[in-house]
């Protein structure tokens, strides 16, 4: 299979842009975890899934790549690199690593972020659960209105 160095390079930013959208989201997660405001929270979870779901898709691509040159292990893997490495030549190759330098970073930072906001939900773990029960009851209360 031909592999094609801008075709990967566009997964990889298709994929770092994911990840900023995810981080920009957990930014927000803490903002409203410091809060307190479980709707809010709630909100954002959804959309942090959405994101979520799309970067699976990006990693079945990732898998795809993969299957057509032939490799049977993912990304993550050193065969997978070294077949893509014979296949885009010195140069191309250094620009799909530098892209995936990006993205691991993009992701560490995403992951610490994510530890920071755990902790400030740790902390405000009563608040909010009595937050959530509240707007469980006004869900119900508004469902058995509206039939």
């Amino acid at each position: 299979m031909q592999v094609n160095v801008d075709d990967i390079l566009n997964l990889a930013k298709k994929e770092k842009g994911l990840y900023e959208n995810l981080l920009a989201l957990v930014e927000e997660e803490m903002k409203y975890a410091r809060e307190g405001n479980a709707s809010a929270l709630m909100d954002v979870l959804r959309r942090k899934q959405e994101i979520i779901s799309r970067q699976e898709i990006l990693l079945e691509r990732w898998e795809e790549l993969a299957s057509a040159m032939g490799v049977k292990s993912s990304r993550e893997t050193v065969e997978f690199w070294d077949i893509l490495s014979s296949k885009l030549g010195e140069k191309g190759y250094q620009e799909v690593i530098g892209a995936v330098i990006e993205i691991r970073e993009k992701a560490a930072e995403t992951l610490r972020k994510e530890t920071e906001v755990q902790k400030e939900l740790e902390a405000h773990l009563e608040k909010l659960r009595s937050n959530l029960l509240k707007l469980n009851d006004g869900m119900r209360a508004f469902k058995a209105y509206t039939k």
